[in-house]
């Protein structure tokens, strides 16, 4: 597939299968990530205004 088959794509608001659930998916997984780290007393790495950082669950 091309860039101009892309933009094309995205001009007349078609959208690729595979990422249709992508956000939902992400979303779940940091989620899942949050909670086991919380049961083991560690943190999360995390991307915060460019920086790799780590995100600490404080209960």
């Amino acid at each position: 597939m091309s860039a101009k088959d892309i933009g094309r794509e995205q001009k007349e608001g078609k959208r690729d299968p595979d990422f249709i659930n992508t956000e939902i998916a992400m979303k779940r997984a940091a989620q899942k990530a949050r909670e086991k780290a919380r049961r083991v007393g560690s943190g999360v790495a995390v991307l915060k205004e460019g920086k790799i950082v780590e995100e600490q669950n404080n209960p």
